[in-house]
């Protein structure tokens, strides 16, 4: 039985070259060393025929990758608005934390607003927040998972915190500094794994592609 091999028809690199737009064909021939000596020869004739040169496909194959560059420039200066915003908005968070934290302790201790078994721990929360903040790379804080970590660590501090004001009640500066620890070290711990767990996922999610 004969098997029939069907033969792909010779390009026909004239018509080709003719049916391409001065742009296209000059875009053509900043790659002629690439093309085979046929195509080469044909595209030499075309480009005379119009008088092209190939100094002007060099040079139109430049303002190509210089329009891509800046486009490219443009994109990255959006995303680096959006972090600089980011950035801005986590260092008045920083501010608020910063000031705030001993003006909002002082005012619940001085007005008794809230039960005195909550003094320690909203004490211990705001002591925690704030080494946090000061002890991580300026990096991270520009990050929504160390924000949202920080929230539920200082949840878990003011937890831990009260039950432990109410059962151990510390009278001593030796106590109160142990007790002190135990509070803001669990809040810590389940801080950090949360913010682990928040940049896996984010990785995972990896870089989304453009419609």
């Amino acid at each position: 039985m004969a098997i029939l091999q069907l033969e792909r028809p010779p390009v026909n690199f004239q018509d080709n070259y003719a049916g391409m737009s001065d742009d296209e064909l000059l875009m053509t021939a900043a790659s002629r060393a690439h093309l085979v000596p046929e195509a080469a020869h044909l595209l030499d004739s075309e480009m005379a025929r119009r008088g092209l040169s190939y100094q002007e496909a060099h040079a139109k194959k430049r303002d190509v990758a210089r329009l891509e560059i800046q486009e490219a420039r443009k994109h990255r200066s959006s995303r680096k608005g959006s972090k600089y915003f980011v950035a801005k908005a986590n260092g008045w968070m920083l501010l608020l934390v910063a000031v705030g934290s001993p003006l909002l302790v002082i005012g619940l201790m001085g007005f008794h607003l809230v039960p005195e078994e909550w003094f320690f721990p909203i004490l211990s929360v705001c002591i925690g927040a704030l080494i946090a903040i000061a002890a991580v790379q300026p990096w991270l804080r520009k990050t929504s998972g160390f924000w949202i970590s920080l929230v539920v660590s200082c949840a878990v501090q003011s937890i831990v915190g009260y039950w432990l004001s109410v059962h151990l009640a510390p009278q001593t500066r030796g106590e109160v500094k142990g007790v002190g620890v135990l509070t803001i070290v669990p809040g810590y711990l389940v801080g950090v794994l949360l913010f682990l767990l928040l940049q896996k996922l984010d990785m995972g999610k990896g870089p989304q592609p453009n419609p």
